[in-house]
């Protein structure tokens, strides 16, 4: 059986009291697998919290079966329906997406807009959502996602919101993840890109997750199982 520690992280740009985080997160435990979730209200419209959210909710609530849960083309699907819900939604509005399914040692998925998911190894790292189109983002209607994999998670896996990924560089970015243990590096990556004042440039989000496969590496961390924690902001 293969074990993931999986941690996220979420917090709002500013701490006043009319704020709110339009960000989204989730690692979901399934039959099948474990499928991480990232999605970030668009700002500039009404309903952004409200669309990630209903993608949160939407994935939750779909039953997939062993064989589809490893295949990138149903969660394309999926994201192509919830982008037709939410675009005849009376509330919701837009938000971005990225959804990587872990399954038998293999991750797959799909995305759009401008979250972002990488595999980071000693060697070299792999953006997922290198291709994604940034826009139009779910809830337009015309959105077109993009799928990867399967490919082997072997590495450290990382998905963010733009919070993150416009504000820190990318060498900052790998440094930690490949330096610090993967309890702490949802945290570390968050507080990078913080401000003298406290606040931050934007909602940011973090999910980070590694795999464990044999015994020795399981005696020698104390966190096995999935893990998530996440600070008041988040939902």
């Amino acid at each position: 059986m293969t074990n993931i520690s999986s941690f996220f992280k979420t917090d709002l740009a500013t701490a006043a009291a009319h704020s709110e985080n339009q960000d989204r997160a989730a690692v979901i435990e399934s039959p099948h697998g474990i499928l991480l979730i990232i999605a970030d209200g668009a700002g500039g419209m009404s309903g952004g919290e409200k669309a990630a959210e209903f993608l949160i909710q939407s994935l939750k609530e779909h039953f997939v079966s062993e064989e589809a849960f490893s295949n990138p083309l149903t969660w394309y699907n999926i994201l192509n329906q919830a982008d037709h819900q939410l675009y005849v939604h009376p509330l919701a509005g837009e938000t971005t997406a990225v959804v990587v399914a872990i399954s038998d040692g293999f991750i797959c998925g799909a995305s759009v807009g401008d979250s972002s998911a990488f595999l980071l190894q000693d060697n070299i790292d792999i953006e997922l959502t290198a291709k994604q189109w940034q826009k139009p983002r779910l809830g337009s209607g015309i959105a077109i996602p993009t799928t990867y994999g399967p490919i082997p998670l072997t590495g450290i896996l990382l998905l963010a919101t733009d919070g993150l990924m416009k504000y820190a560089p990318p060498a900052k970015i790998r440094d930690i993840v490949l330096n610090n243990h993967v309890e702490s590096v949802a945290n570390q990556l968050i507080e990078s890109v913080r401000y003298p004042s406290g606040n931050l440039p934007d909602d940011v989000t973090v999910i980070v997750c590694q795999k464990y496969g044999t015994k020795r590496e399981l005696e020698s961390n104390e966190k096995t199982t999935i893990n998530t924690t996440k600070n008041h902001a988040g939902h």
